[in-house]
């Protein structure tokens, strides 16, 4: 089951079932009747992580004994032991990734399967019912005509955020180029949406960026907000990934705003809704949650989502990383027993 209620506004979603749920009526072409699932790896999260401290760790003038080597995952003992299927996995596919985040192309898969392709040495899973562009959201207008409007919108901005930046270059293969609110108000999403279109927002805790939010991108994009939700990442015996910390800390919870077209109908959205979940061991990567707006959309919604690291059937994907967590080597194929 890939949701489960506790109430109207608290859910349990598994992220893998939900993503495998999504393939299971896509078989893989031409592969004796073979599905695709997300391998087990990447939600074994086990305990709560508590990372070492950068600032100590990587200061030039601390002890040579001290510094982190290169490569090193930066988590303390009890995290590494209790998390490291997870945590080392990830960590091997990140050195091995040679995605190019500066390659511009597109694709679609129109058929009913599931298909598998190879391209720049690496093999991808493309689902079904799908098109795609790797390229700088700043060309949306180029990329998907204005006359397409879409049902169900789902954006997850690389948000400026200064520890990322500080990073950066010792992190290379899970980095972002992050864009600051004027860059994101710009994107022409008001030119995609009709009357009623549901529009998911993704946040970090950033008081700058959710006011940015609530007083200017809504405005721009001719929305009004009907939502505050809540997702709340736990280990797999539900405790959170991290402590709740003070306003300016880390948080084991992020925030999506929910928002409708300002002229559209309104709705009986709920206002605030809690979805707890095993986080990916990717860095940032959200679950889908189309399925908690199935209510409010069509039987087959018109999907588009931006800065995606993902494509799902449906959708219109759209990021500089758009086939990266499709990359073959995240799943596993299963024959499929009738």
């Amino acid at each position: 089951m890939s949701l489960r209620f506790l109430s109207d506004s608290i859910v349990f979603l598994d992220h893998k079932v939900t993503v495998d749920k999504q393939y299971s009526c896509y078989p893989v072409f031409n592969s004796e009747n073979k599905k695709v699932t997300l391998k087990p790896e990447l939600f074994d999260i086990r305990a709560p992580y508590e990372k070492k401290l950068y600032h100590e760790e990587q200061r030039i003038d601390a002890p040579k004994s001290k510094r982190r080597k290169k490569g090193e995952l930066n988590f303390d003992e009890v995290t590494l032991k209790d998390n490291r299927q997870a945590l080392e996995f990830v960590d091997a596919f990140n050195r091995q990734d040679q995605y190019d985040r500066s390659s511009s192309f597109k694709g679609a898969n129109l058929s009913e399967y599931s298909v598998i392709n190879s391209f720049a040495g690496q093999d991808y899973v493309i689902p079904s019912n799908c098109h795609f562009f790797n390229d700088d959201i700043a060309r949306l207008n180029e990329l998907v005509p204005e006359e397409n409007k879409f049902d169900y919108i789902v954006l997850d901005p690389p948000w400026w955020n200064k520890y990322i930046r500080r990073t950066k270059p010792v992190n290379k293969n899970i980095s972002y180029q992050m864009l600051d609110n004027e860059a994101i108000s710009n994107i022409p999403l008001e030119k995609y949406i009709h009357s009623r279109t549901v529009v998911v927002i993704w946040c970090t805790n950033s008081p700058t960026h959710i006011n940015a939010i609530k007083e200017k991108f809504c405005k721009k994009w001719k929305l009004k907000l009907v939502g505050n939700w809540y997702w709340i990442k736990t280990t797999k015996s539900g405790l959170p990934v991290c402590a709740f910390n003070e306003v300016t800390k880390k948080q084991p919870y992020e925030q999506l705003f929910i928002a409708t077209s300002e002229n559209g109908d309104s709705t009986d959205m709920l206002q605030e809704k809690f979805i707890f979940s095993i986080p990916c061991a990717f860095h940032s990567n959200k679950p889908p949650l189309i399925d908690l707006f199935a209510e409010l959309l069509p039987e087959h919604p018109k999907c588009l989502e931006l800065f995606a690291r993902n494509v799902y059937p449906n959708f219109t994907s759209i990021g500089t990383e758009v086939l990266k967590l499709q990359n073959a080597r995240l799943f596993n194929f299963e024959v499929c027993h009738k």
